[in-house]
């Protein structure tokens, strides 16, 4: 008889538990509406005490710790949850990156556009390019890519003059190392030393000729020193490299004007504006068509693009003529 009646309390009490669990949800769901964790995490932990398995529970609980600061103790429950864009936020605050950026990838292919994964993502990535970056430092100080390291961060203050230098040190380490030529031909164009950048140039075009930037430079360099033919031979294989690329279409069409192909002028001016009409290349983009429509006689045409070059960069005092 006594055995009797235990089963049938532990049968009331194994019913009851499960509307104790949920009742316990309710309660904390009510404080997560009002954004109260610290109400709501109590609850959680007693409806899962009640019934381990109650997936929600597991979900709400890792959201409200993770809101609270206690991401490494969140983790195990939005795991258990399937909340894999919480899950990957809780690896970027404790620091482990490389999980975190996995998860975040597979979150932006569902959530291409959405403005805090792409800020997660963005995050994780910048902190293990920083670790990486610090481990290089310390480890290989005289590397060619210590050097490039360096002198990187000195452009990104815009200190051509310091980056130079250092950038030098990294071709005597390895002379081929792809981009510096580059980025030194960049300096010195900046700088208006045309010859020094054209033979920068054209050692980082020996190196990487696949690369569509550095023949656009290279275009640009050739130019500005009035060389427009062969100019136009380097912006028209950066156009192959890589087509659309605004800034080698505005140097096409100039370099086409420089040779006096006014048609192929107009209509790469007038690509680059399929592309993109905004900003302050579309810009010169409308002028330069002005000016070509102004001397085919082309008057209504010339002034429309007159105005739309002065919507996009109005400048007080700017006289096109």
């Amino acid at each position: 008889m006594r055995v009797l009646l235990w089963c049938c309390l532990a049968a009331v009490v194994a019913q009851a538990q499960p509307d104790a669990a949920d009742a316990h949800l309710r309660r904390a769901a009510a404080y997560r509406e009002k954004r109260d964790y610290s109400h709501a995490i109590p609850e959680l932990r007693r409806a899962l005490e009640l019934r381990p398995g109650l997936t929600q529970a597991h979900g709400m609980l890792g959201e409200a710790l993770l809101a609270q600061g206690f991401a490494a103790e969140a983790l195990p429950h939005l795991e258990r949850a399937g909340m894999l864009y919480l899950h990957a936020v809780a690896l970027v605050e404790t620091n482990r990156l490389p999980e975190a950026i996995g998860e975040l990838l597979q979150v932006q292919a569902r959530r291409p556009n959405d403005p805090d994964v792409l800020f997660y993502l963005g995050k994780a990535s910048g902190a293990l390019m920083q670790q990486s970056f610090q481990r290089l430092v310390r480890l290989h100080p005289d590397s060619a890519r210590s050097y490039e390291l360096q002198a990187q961060n000195f452009l990104g203050q815009r200190r051509g003059d310091l980056a130079e230098p250092l950038f030098r040190e990294a071709l005597k380490r390895q002379p081929d190392l792809p981009g510096i030529h580059k980025a030194l031909g960049s300096i010195l164009m900046e700088r208006g030393d045309l010859d020094g950048a054209e033979k920068e140039l054209r050692a980082e075009a020996e190196l990487t000729p696949g690369d569509a930037e550095t023949a656009w430079r290279l275009g640009s360099a050739l130019l500005k020193k009035g060389q427009s033919k062969d100019a136009l031979g380097e912006l028209r294989r950066s156009d192959r490299l890589k087509p659309e690329m605004l800034e080698t279409l505005f140097d096409l069409g100039r370099a086409y004007l420089a040779e006096n192909q006014v048609e192929q002028a107009q209509a790469t001016f007038a690509h680059m504006l399929r592309i993109d009409d905004t900003g302050d290349l579309a810009a010169v983009a409308h002028l330069q068509l002005s000016q070509i429509a102004r001397k085919l006689g082309r008057t209504e045409e010339a002034a429309e693009h007159l105005r739309r070059y002065r919507e996009l960069s109005p400048k007080p005092g700017a006289n096109p003529q």
